[in-house]
């Protein structure tokens, strides 16, 4: 399997979430060279050309109405998308996903059905291409679509040059996961996920690594195992304290456990969610810091991962912040 990744804002556009709608609906759209970010797509130094460079640009730009779809190849040493510039340019600072894509299933599909042109590597230069007049016609295209400024160099681009723009039909297959960002929404996630129910897609929560500026993923398993370890029942609260089991503990599956929890629940409620039952008596047994052992305030940071309040019952306190 070869790998490519995309990264996705997720902005709303005329009232919908354009990228999720698109995944959804199993397209996804190449764009026209005039509308790319890079201010110098398809800039070539053309043959006997004696043109000041600034009309170069925009002339390739008129001539060529093909499309393209960017995507982004995994470096050797990755194993998920992990390049912190494109989650922050692409994916809206993390408040969207990234798909991965089975590049030869992608391709295979796409050049058998419709109309793809062709798949290139992008190389990066100090300087733009001269095309020549020997150049044959996938030379030409190679410089015209697949050449960018050493700048662009961490995007590790493939692109797909399609004739002309536009939505393009993808296989479910062509799928293989799907991961999303730290700040996407609990809401956009469940959009995601119960919108493509029965296929084989890994679906994977990004999480800060502590103490690092470095980025993990954990596969969503959707385990929300448990166990009551004490239930305090006051006059006018309850509250619990629940050893949980699973995995997963970024902040959106904390604060869906919870949603969950509470729809059992017929009174206030006050929620501690720990992950090690070594907690549950540091907890109960309260001790201004300076009383504690450096054990015990180690435990508490590490394993007191969530709480919530009977009287913001839709707020979830991640502790420590992931």
């Amino acid at each position: 399997m070869t790998k490519a990744y995309k990264y996705r804002a997720n902005l709303i556009v005329d009232g919908k979430t354009r990228d999720t709608e698109q995944l959804l609906g199993d397209v996804f759209y190449a764009a026209n060279l005039r509308v790319l970010n890079d201010p110098f797509e398809g800039s070539v130094e053309l043959p006997t050309s004696n043109a000041h460079e600034h009309w170069v640009t925009p002339l390739i730009q008129a001539v060529y109405d093909v499309g393209i779809y960017s995507l982004s190849k995994p470096e050797e040493h990755e194993t998920f998308p992990n390049n912190e510039l494109l989650w922050a340019h692409y994916s809206n600072s993390h408040k969207g996903f990234c798909i991965e894509y089975d590049l030869d299933i992608l391709t295979e599909n796409l050049s058998r059905d419709f109309d793809l042109s062709d798949k290139i590597n992008v190389s990066y230069e100090d300087e733009r291409p001269e095309v020549s007049e020997t150049d044959s016609l996938l030379q030409v295209r190679k410089k015209v679509f697949g050449t960018k400024s050493l700048a662009w160099k961490y995007e590790n681009e493939v692109r797909l040059v399609f004739s002309k723009g536009g939505l393009k039909p993808v296989s479910e297959k062509a799928i293989s996961a799907i991961y999303f960002g730290l700040n996407i929404s609990l809401e956009d996630r469940r959009a995601i996920i119960t919108g493509m129910p029965g296929r084989n897609i890994d679906f994977y929560q990004v999480e800060r690594i502590e103490n690092s500026y470095k980025l993990k993923v954990t596969k969503l398993l959707f385990d929300y195992s448990y166990e009551i370890v004490n239930v305090e029942h006051r006059p006018t609260v309850d509250n619990y304290m629940i050893l949980y089991k699973s995995p997963n503990k970024d902040e959106n599956t904390m604060q869906e456990f919870i949603e969950i929890f509470r729809r059992k629940l017929n009174r206030p409620t006050n929620i501690t969610v720990i992950d090690d039952i070594r907690a549950k008596s540091i907890l109960m047994n309260y001790k201004p810091r300076p009383l504690m052992s450096n054990e015990e305030i180690n435990i508490q940071a590490k394993h007191w991962i969530a709480h919530s309040l009977f009287d913001a019952p839709e707020c979830v306190w991640v502790y420590p912040e992931k």
